[in-house]
């Protein structure tokens, strides 16, 4: 009896989660709709999975495809994941391309195994993190795009809740990388100080002059 009273409190637990999670994330889609949106992006935004696949079906009509050896993260969409804003024009004939990735835990990143499923060597709930990882790259006029977003989505320096900002350069083109804690954007002000920091980032280290609307 005791162990059913256990599962029935740990089941309490896990739909509390689920609520919990929820109000999370609809918490995030109003955060990065509002900076698309102080960035004059076009609001149409699009989005990457990363850390783990996608549940996808073959068709519209069919069911999910649940292979053996799927993880359970592949039901946790919102673990990390790439909000891709969009593209701007710039008057010098540059063009710039913006994301923001949301790790909600950093715990796997902060710790030097490799295996994503064992939680148990992820670094503890204490000592990770939860943030945002603004991604901006600038490529001069009649370029292309030069980084791979997963690639730097899965790098454990720049995932780490330790990471504050990075300058990358290429065949020309910049890439800025801006990481805060979510606990950042408490409110529409410190939202606005926070974007506002990202901005002087980008204008210090000649990536790009923009201003919010």
């Amino acid at each position: 009896m005791e162990k059913v009273n256990e599962l029935k409190e740990a089941l309490c637990d896990v739909r509390k989660a689920h609520r919990l999670i929820y109000s999370y994330q609809a918490r995030m889609l109003d955060l990065v709709r509002f900076i698309s949106a102080k960035l004059d992006l076009g609001g149409n935004l699009q989005g990457t999975k990363y850390y783990s696949n996608d549940i996808w079906k073959p068709r519209k009509d069919a069911y999910l495809n649940m292979p053996d050896g799927m993880w359970a993260w592949d039901f946790l969409y919102s673990y990390v994941f790439e909000y891709y804003l969009g593209e701007l024009a710039l008057d010098d004939g540059s063009n710039i391309a913006i994301s923001i990735i949301q790790y909600s835990d950093t715990g796997y990143f902060e710790n030097s195994g490799n295996s994503r499923v064992n939680i148990n060597t992820f670094a503890s709930e204490e000592e990770s993190g939860s943030k945002l990882l603004f991604l901006i790259e600038m490529a001069p006029k009649k370029k292309d795009w030069v980084w791979d977003v997963e690639d730097i989505v899965n790098n454990k320096e720049y995932a780490s809740i330790n990471h504050t900002k990075t300058v990358l350069k290429k065949k020309g083109c910049v890439q800025g990388l801006y990481s805060f804690h979510i606990e950042r954007f408490i409110d529409e002000n410190s939202t606005l100080e926070a974007l506002q920091e990202f901005l002087d980032f980008c204008k210090e280290n000649d990536i790009a002059e923009l201003e919010m609307v």
